[in-house]
């Protein structure tokens, strides 16, 4: 009897025990506590941390590289160590999609938290690289607005533009209430940011208008949306250019004080500078100096953080250096070399943009403004000897494509004369030098050199040489002879051996449908390629060059200068 009641005590404490064990969360519970937060808010990483460690213990791959997608997305100041390890997961375990998003990812964080334009490229095309195939449009669309994004930053508007109206299109029409709230949110937040993208470039065209109804239309979809606060501010920052360029001066700064707290809070440097500038101009504007050294100046701190500088806020050194001028030569001298510091960078990530600049910006004005300061301060002689040596060497380098130009420009000049005058055929030698021909020991017969002749102009002329994959032995079997007599036969009466025959016939082919025909002018290399027969991009650019000595892409280019298509 007393067993059996040591037996029931022993059970009910044991009982009680495992009833006190914490029952061990899903993953799902874990995210449940994180899952809304916003962005960048440090507080989710205990729990993200959670549900790394439960991913690892369980070695369950798809959610541990869900974890570190999740600490990528929460931990401000180690996002790259996780875009790292989500894409060393997703290449051991994850699908093709998975590696592409993850990729996508680290791009977006070289892109929007450190301006590194080209590092953000080589992310974004391995993502592109990935996606190919894939039936996720979603993620599709959004490498492609990630590489509009970059193509707008190296200047390249009309074909960022592009990006960004395919991608607002796909994102407008495919979303539905029925989708889920988190799947909707994405949605339109792409939506939206294509939207403020078109806004952005069309600015940058000046086409005003187009600005105007895009940026009162982004405004009006995204106002009191607490989840679109960013978009929103993005929205009123575009009309309040507008309303500057209109010179409606308190419109506009209402407008810029208005955006600048949420661009800030998210940490948005690059528009923040923008949104300065702006409000610079307008103290300008307004005779107010002290502000819009205020502003300038806070433009100046942003590059002096971030080593990040837009082409559009490149001027405010300009007022800087001009204020300074004869009332404080120490803050002069900072702003001048500031901006030649400016003008290096751009030069680098930005290379449309800055030949631009250099229009609009005389350099040689700047460099006598520097010998200026430095005979009033002989102790800054070495910093103006070693502006002036990075001045020139920019100058070196513009002339360097300025040659580079001439002598394409001379190529292209020289092949439209042989074009012209009827010299750039694949001709027979015969008639040309016949008297030397009579002296030339051949193997073949007269009868059979004027049998293989005249089969070899029939194949010439019904361009059966565009076909690919073509050989000696299979054009020898066509023309009804072998292919000793084939090789002997061109060797003897073109002056070259089989490949460079063959070579030339395809690239002079596609040569002269591209100075006669401006349809091909639109072609891509591989569909020129495709048009003569040659099986690779790179061995038809190759000969293309041989033959005519220049590249088919700067061919082109300075075809459809010549006939104003460009």
């Amino acid at each position: 009897m007393k067993k059996l009641q040591y037996f029931l005590v022993l059970l009910s404490i044991s009982s009680l025990f495992f009833s006190q064990q914490p029952k061990e969360r899903t993953f799902n519970e874990i995210r449940e506590n994180y899952q809304k937060m916003t962005i960048d808010d440090n507080s989710a990483m205990p729990y993200v941390r959670m549900y790394i460690e439960k991913a690892k213990n369980e070695r369950n791959h798809l959610k541990l590289i869900q974890g570190y997608r999740d600490g990528r997305q929460f931990d401000y100041n180690n996002k790259i160590k996780y875009a790292d390890s989500a894409i060393t997961t997703s290449l051991k375990f994850g699908t093709k999609d998975d590696i592409s998003k993850d990729y996508l990812s680290k791009g977006i964080i070289y892109y929007f938290y450190q301006k590194k334009y080209k590092p953000a490229l080589n992310e974004y095309l391995k993502a592109y690289e990935y996606s190919k195939g894939s039936k996720d449009e979603y993620h599709h669309y959004k490498v492609i607005y990630h590489l509009g994004i970059v193509r707008e930053h190296l200047g390249y508007y009309e074909e960022a533009l592009e990006h960004f109206k395919d991608c607002a299109a796909f994102y407008s029409t495919k979303a539905s209430p029925k989708m889920h709230e988190n799947l909707k949110y994405n949605y339109m937040k792409a939506y939206y940011n294509s939207l403020h993208q078109m806004t952005v470039i069309n600015r940058y065209l000046k086409n005003y208008k187009k600005t105007d109804s895009l940026s009162q239309l982004g405004y009006k979809l995204t106002i009191d949306k607490e989840d679109f606060a960013l978009e929103n501010s993005y929205f009123l920052k575009c009309i309040a250019i507008l309303e500057f360029h209109k010179k409606n001066y308190i419109g506009a700064k209402a407008d810029l004080e208005k955006a600048l707290p949420v661009l800030l809070k998210r940490n948005d440097f690059a528009w923040s500078s923008v949104i300065y500038y702006y409000l610079g101009k307008i103290a300008e504007a307004q005779n107010q100096e002290k502000d819009a050294i205020h502003f300038y100046s806070a433009i100046d701190s942003i590059f002096e953080k971030h080593e990040f500088i837009l082409p559009e806020v490149y001027r405010s050194y300009n007022f800087l250096i001009e204020y300074y001028k004869d009332k404080d030569i120490s803050k002069q001298l900072y702003y001048t070399n500031q901006l030649l510091k400016a003008d290096s960078l751009i030069a680098k990530d930005f290379p449309y943009i800055s030949l631009k600049i250099h229009k609009d910006y005389d350099r040689n004005s700047l460099i006598e403004q520097r010998d200026d300061i430095e005979k009033t301060s002989r102790r800054k002689m070495l910093i103006a000897q070693i502006l002036i040596f990075a001045g020139t060497i920019v100058l070196i380098i513009l002339l360097v494509r300025y040659v580079k130009d001439l002598k394409i420009k001379k190529q292209y000049t020289l092949l439209q004369k042989r074009i012209s005058e009827g010299a750039y055929d694949v001709k027979n030698l015969i008639a040309e030098e016949s008297a030397e021909y009579a002296t030339r020991k051949t193997s073949l017969t007269p009868e059979m050199t004027r049998e293989i002749g005249e089969k070899l102009k029939k194949f010439e002329n019904e361009l059966l040489f565009t076909k690919k994959g073509l050989t000696q032995n299979s054009i020898a079997s066509k023309l009804d002879t072998n292919s000793h007599y084939l090789s002997v036969y061109i060797n003897e009466n073109k002056g070259m051996n089989f490949n460079k025959y063959m070579a030339e016939l395809r690239i002079n082919y596609i040569t002269k449908l591209l100075n006669t025909q401006n349809k091909y002018l639109n072609y891509t290399i591989e569909a020129l390629a495709e048009e003569c027969g040659i099986a690779a991009r790179q061995n038809f650019s190759n000969l293309f060059f041989d033959i005519n000595g220049i590249r088919p892409t700067d061919y082109i280019k300075k075809r459809k200068q010549e006939l104003g298509l460009s």
